[in-house]
């Protein structure tokens, strides 16, 4: 197999369009794409939006129209599809580009030209280079494309054939035949007599490659978009936060792009079976998992100290030392990792310097760059390509961080957010208008309903991270400080976050100063967490939207419980409660009979839950609410405050029926009524 090439055409439309007419000339049109708003003559043209639809096609050449801006993660995934001695073409614009974005990959790319002659950059007027299709690779009989391949496949086997409580971590660049593996894997089992092979991952679609493997080694199975099966045996797709709560049993859980799914998920299904294959991609433009196994090695080394990891590092469709990886890699930052944790392990609060990151410098400071970028992948597992291109070229950005001895150790990223017309807000406040963008005034006009919240100036911290190595120092906090200081100084009024809700990052929020305002109606489809937002005020007009809103969540909080919020932790109802104080409220003198009735009495609960109901709202959010056991606190939230079903509390708390649960309760309200 040959070197994949690259070619740049700098030039107007027209010329670029008569290159690409000589250039593919003897190319099989059907091995060829573009990637482009405008049509090709006799070339399948798709917009580059539409790139992710092509994995696991392949092409001998692609093209992708850059005459305007590249899109990074849609480059990222096309590359991905163009097999050993294929082409990419790149067509840019002769005039000069001002995002810092493309500066530094024009600036990449040449390097590669003085080094690789697979490399090329042709300007309107020069002499065009001669390009070749690719030799067809001659088809093989073996099952396996590598031997890494078939090693992966041997591993995955041995998770079910060998001792329980051994999971494995599978983990691979991009184009290596991970899914795959997981989908031969698959197959073997079923042909060996086993009866229930689970796969879930970030989404349905994420599964397809592994699947096809699956049906190629099955032809007598009937096949539907989620399920292979033969008989009573089968490989079914499960979302993940279906599986967390099903009964289902399985020989072998398959989880796909594990990096992509909350821990606090893995983590129960860890728990709940005793055979698991995790994985996960090393780089990827659609996000990264080289931060997985640093994040999720605790939990598994605390549930399951036996587990092993293999990494698959033979690429299937290209040679090994691809020119054309090793640029994607560098100029969309796919193998960024932030400071060596030895360089930066002596980082105190004290000894770090803190700075607005100034863009111009960082793009000419590539370690600074790589560092910086590094930390977000670790911390966030959907940082991809695009995020960099934003980062650098957006003016409504700004990038802060820490440095300890000239290494970037946390950063926080902030948007501007705001500043709406009257017009406008009054159109989005009453459901008329939607913009892209504005997360923070939008929500508060639309769905919180501070009529008042558009005027005002708002910074939104859309990232933050720290470095793994010098967490639970102070240091976030730290940070979180000092912005707060610089923007009081400034135009701003409020600044805010939004998130998936859960108890450690609440707790951090709120000692920096930020108060809940709402807790999102939809959950993620991922994580099942439903997003809440908290705001910081630096200003009195910010002050004034930021009381509107509190009280606004303040009185709709107990209904909301049992209207949108049901089926959330009881634990994160508690957590939230704490920090949404509710108004004092005097018990009515038939309420105060009704609960001294059922506690002290056999009264029946649903002619006392009303009494019930006015106590704990105004309980939970004390401190006497938590001297109550975890199981007891639960128990109120979910039986009162939540209105569960009977069999859905009695199996979450392991009660026997609801004469039991009752009990219970009546205990637990009469340590309530204890001052």
């Amino acid at each position: 197999m040959k070197q994949r090439q690259c070619l740049i055409l700098k030039g107007d439309t027209d010329w670029c369009r008569l290159s690409l007419s000589i250039l593919l000339e003897e190319f099989d049109k059907e091995r060829v794409i573009c990637l482009s708003s405008e049509t090709l003559d006799n070339i399948s043209t798709i917009p580059p939006k539409k790139a992710q639809n092509q994995l696991g096609k392949e092409f001998d050449l692609v093209i992708f129209d850059a005459t305007d801006l590249i899109a990074p993660d849609s480059l990222g995934a096309i590359i991905g599809t163009i097999t050993a001695g294929g082409t990419l073409i790149l067509l840019l614009s002769e005039s000069e580009n001002p995002s810092l974005w493309m500066q530094r990959f024009f600036k990449i790319f040449t390097k590669f030209c003085h080094h690789y002659d697979s490399f090329k950059i042709v300007h309107q007027g020069q002499s065009l280079p001669e390009i070749f299709s690719p030799i067809s690779r001659s088809s093989t009989d073996s099952l396996y494309l590598t031997d890494n391949q078939q090693q992966a496949v041997a591993a995955i086997l041995n998770v079910v054939h060998g001792h329980r409580r051994r999971p494995l971590v599978l983990s691979s660049d991009r184009g290596r035949g991970k899914s795959a593996a997981l989908g031969l894997a698959a197959a073997q089992l079923l042909t060996e007599g086993k009866q229930t092979i689970l796969l879930t991952a970030p989404s349905l679609a994420v599964t397809e490659t592994v699947f096809e493997h699956a049906s190629r080694l099955l032809p007598q199975a009937t096949l539907s978009r989620a399920l292979i099966s033969i008989g009573d045996a089968e490989i079914r797709f499960i979302a993940p936060d279906i599986l967390v709560e099903s009964e289902q049993k399985a020989d072998l859980l398959m989880i796909d792009e594990a990096a992509a799914i909350p821990a606090s998920m893995l983590e129960k299904l860890l728990q709940k079976y005793s055979r698991i294959v995790f994985a996960t991609t090393l780089h990827g433009y659609e996000g990264t998992g080289q931060g997985f196994t640093v994040r999720f090695q605790q939990l598994l080394d605390r549930h399951t100290p036996n587990w092993h990891s293999y990494q698959m590092e033979t690429p299937i469709r290209w040679i090994e030392n691809d020119q054309l990886e090793a640029f994607s890699f560098q100029a969309l930052l796919l193998d960024a990792v932030p400071a060596e944790d030895e360089l930066i392990s002596d980082a105190q609060v004290d000894s770090v310097n803190f700075e607005l990151i100034d863009r111009q410098q960082l793009v000419n400071d590539e370690q600074s760059l790589r560092e910086l970028f590094g930390l977000m992948v670790l911390a966030h597992y959907r940082t991809r390509p695009s995020d960099l291109q934003m980062m650098l070229d957006r003016e409504d950005i700004n990038v802060y961080a820490m440095r300890y001895q000239g290494h970037i150790i946390a950063s926080a990223w902030l948007v501007k957010e705001g500043g709406l017309g009257d017009d406008l807000a009054n159109a989005i406040y009453a459901g008329e208008r939607r913009l892209k963008g504005h997360l923070l005034p939008q929500s508060l006009l639309a769905h919180a309903g501070i009529a008042n919240a558009g005027s005002i100036s708002y910074q939104r911290i859309i990232r933050i991270a720290v470095h793994p190595a010098v967490q639970q120092r102070g240091l976030g906090k730290a940070m979180l400080k000092q912005i707060v200081s610089l923007q009081s100084k400034s135009d701003t009024d409020l600044i805010g976050t939004s998130f998936g809700a859960n108890k450690d990052l609440l707790a951090f929020w709120n000692q920096s100063g930020f108060t809940p305002v709402r807790l999102g109606i939809h959950q993620d489809n991922v994580s099942g967490n439903h997003a809440v937002m908290l705001l910081r005020q630096t200003s009195s007009a910010g002050q004034k939207v930021l009381n509107d809103a509190s009280l606004r969540l303040q009185q709709q909080w107990p209904h909301l419980l049992h209207t949108s919020f049901e089926d959330i932790d009881p634990e994160l109802v508690i957590t939230l409660s704490q920090l949404i104080p509710q108004q004092q409220l005097q018990l009515s003198h038939w309420n105060q009979q009704d609960i001294q009735a059922f506690c002290y009495a056999q009264r029946g609960y649903e002619f006392s839950h009303v009494a019930l109901w006015h106590l704990i709202t105004v309980k939970i959010s004390g401190s006497t609410y938590l001297e109550l056991t975890s199981e007891q606190q639960n128990l109120c939230v979910m039986v009162v405050l939540q209105q569960r079903e009977w069999s859905d509390i009695a199996k979450r708390l392991k009660y026997t029926g609801k004469a039991e649960i009752i009990a219970a309760l009546r205990e637990s309200i009469k340590l309530l009524l204890i001052e």
